[in-house]
């Protein structure tokens, strides 16, 4: 596209300047089309840079022409402003493009457009004229009617060579093309457009238009362009057209409205697509896929029908294996805790054997140490009653000495008893180990509660000691019948799960307790970092563990939950996040058959 078209009415008659006035016209008419196609930022840049470096070097060429030709000064001064004005206003445009590119607008096309005719056709047409003709420049007048007329043809022309190629283009597309005015009347459309709507150029009507389009589609496309034209808007519509013969033709169209510099509107300009092959795929699509949805959901539902057999049967497959694999869990567990409680027994009976020994021969080490001792202090008696010199004195003096009696009188009866002690204490340890396993006892007997519990509480002794200090709060009660070793093995389980819990060093509370005259109960809190309320219901299920893979089987708890069911028992959890958590277990005082249901 071109905004202004050199000619011979633009010719001055000095081949140098109207080189470069066409030069110029050329780098204006290159800057307005690459704005008019969107061309990147770079190039729009360097466009600008040329039409300054070019016009810059146009004005020195033109100042050297005056001078050399002696010029009239006045209006060279007016002519050499001009050139500074120009080149300052567009100095200004490099320097604000660099960060606003929309500082290239049509108000500076307008004005590049005038300055250029101006230029041309005033004061370098003057100074032509005056170098042309040897006549002073001051006594030169331009035709201003002329001047006038020039600019209008050749923006006339510009404007027709514009509107020809647009319509040269718009023949050539395979699209509905059509521009109206202000009235909704049809001032252009292209051939595609006529034959589409099937109408012809001389008869086009306003009416004709509208009885192309189906009865009912021409409200909505009416109300469409109406409110198009009100708000000023563009707009994206589909409608139909209904040939004579009662062919149906989709059209998608889109229009934008045509505003003239004055704000008022002058119209619409649209393009549209013949959409009917798009429309015609899109219903064999549709009942395509609605006979293929029937035949989907028929299918589905069949599947439907056979999963929900299926998922049954699974489920009921499922709940067998649980309960078979739970049973073989529990067997496996069981069978462990009893071949480990007969182990426990075993080392049990045979440690009390060498203990008894031990415990005997203390007992007489303790009275010979007394027989020592009086012999010791019976010695130094002696030995006070005879010469300081004796020989005798000398060699005791020398024993007593060397063997540090006075110490050995004080610290061999300690040491005799604190080794009673610690054998006293081993055979506890070994007693309670034989009655934490009692595997000679499996059935139903009076078992005192307290006692297992000090007794297991004696074995994990070495495992609570670096993580927790226990606090035992009992109230005294007295036996009652039940399998002690399964309970002993459910208080280990919970004390463990308590230490392992406790992050740091923290508190074990071991409590007993009635809740009325038929039931009892024992409870183990710990300070650790709590269960969280998601887990909670699952701490009892075979095989659930929150250890890390290797350090846990899931079936200590599940045991434990076993073995207070088999008593006719149950189980209170109380947890906090970082407070500790809380175990009561609840057991029926008197047998099951004996209660009052």
């Amino acid at each position: 596209m071109t905004i202004l078209n050199w000619n011979n009415q633009l010719e001055l008659g000095i081949e140098s300047v109207d080189k470069q006035h066409k030069h110029l016209i050329d780098l204006t008419n290159q800057l307005d089309d690459a704005l008019a196609i969107g061309a990147e930022r770079n190039t729009l840049i360097n466009i600008v840079n040329d039409l300054i470096d070019y016009t810059v070097y146009h004005f020195q060429h033109e100042e050297q022409l005056m001078l050399k030709a002696q010029f009239n000064p006045e209006i060279y001064g007016i002519h050499k402003a001009e050139h500074e004005e120009f080149v300052e206003k567009m100095g200004q445009v490099q320097r604000d493009i660099e960060f606003d590119i929309n500082v290239l607008s049509d108000d500076l096309m307008d004005y590049l457009v005038n300055w250029l005719c101006h230029h041309i056709l005033n004061t370098d047409k003057q100074m032509a004229l005056s170098l042309i003709n040897g006549v002073d420049a001051a006594q030169i007048q331009i035709d201003q009617q002329e001047h006038n007329e020039i600019m209008q043809s050749n923006l006339y022309s510009a404007l027709r060579e514009s509107e020809n190629r647009f319509k040269e283009l718009a023949e050539n597309v395979a699209a509905l093309i059509w521009i109206t005015n202000a009235n909704h009347v049809p001032i252009f459309c292209n051939q595609f457009w006529f034959s589409t709507y099937n109408l012809q150029l001389d008869t086009l009507t306003r009416e004709q238009w509208l009885a192309v389009i189906h009865p009912d589609d021409r409200v909505k496309v009416t109300q469409t362009y109406r409110l198009a034209a009100e708000e000023r808007s563009k707009f994206k519509i589909e409608y139909r057209l209904q040939a004579a013969d009662g062919k149906i033709t989709w059209i998608y169209e889109t229009a934008v409205p045509r505003i003239q510099k004055n704000g008022s509107f002058a119209g619409l300009m649209g393009c549209g697509m013949d959409i009917t092959s798009q429309k015609q795929a899109e219903t064999v699509l549709a009942r395509s896929n609605a006979q293929l949805e029937e035949e989907v959901a028929k299918r589905i539902q069949e599947l439907i029908d056979i999963n929900h057999s299926l998922e049954f049967e699974k489920n009921q497959q499922m709940l067998l294996n649980n309960q078979l694999k739970e049973a073989q869990a529990h067997l496996i567990q069981s069978e462990k805790m009893a071949s480990i409680g007969q182990l426990a027994a075993g080392i049990a009976h045979e440690i009390n054997n060498p203990l008894g020994y031990i415990n005997s021969n203390l007992s007489s080490l303790k009275q010979y140490t007394k027989g020592i001792i009086s012999a010791i202090e019976i010695a130094e008696q002696l030995s006070k009653q005879l010469p300081v010199d004796h020989p005798d004195v000398l060699c005791f003096k020398q024993l007593q000495k060397e063997m540090d009696l006075d110490f050995m009188k004080t610290d061999l009866p300690d040491l005799v008893n604190e080794s009673i002690e610690g054998a006293t204490r081993t055979k506890k340890i070994v007693q309670d180990l034989r009655d934490f396993s009692r595997i000679d006892k499996p059935e139903l007997d009076l078992f005192d509660v307290e006692a297992g519990l000090d007794a297991t509480l004696n074995i994990v002794h070495n495992e609570l000691k670096f993580k927790a200090d226990v606090i035992k709060d009992y109230i005294g009660l007295p036996p009652f019948e039940c399998v002690g070793a399964q309970l002993n093995q459910v208080f280990l389980n919970l004390l463990v799960n308590a230490a392992q819990a406790i992050e740091g060093f923290g508190k074990i509370y071991v409590r007993t307790g009635y809740l009325d005259s038929e039931w009892l109960w024992i409870e183990i809190e710990d300070t650790g970092k709590g269960i969280p309320k998601a887990i909670q219901t699952k701490i009892f299920d075979p095989f659930f563990t929150t250890k890390p893979v290797g350090k846990g089987t899931g079936l200590g708890l599940s045991l434990s939950y076993q073995i207070i069911q088999d008593h006719h028992g149950r189980v209170e959890l109380d947890s906090v996040i970082d407070r500790g958590t809380r175990l009561r277990i609840y057991f029926p005082i008197h047998p099951v058959s004996k209660q009052t249901r």
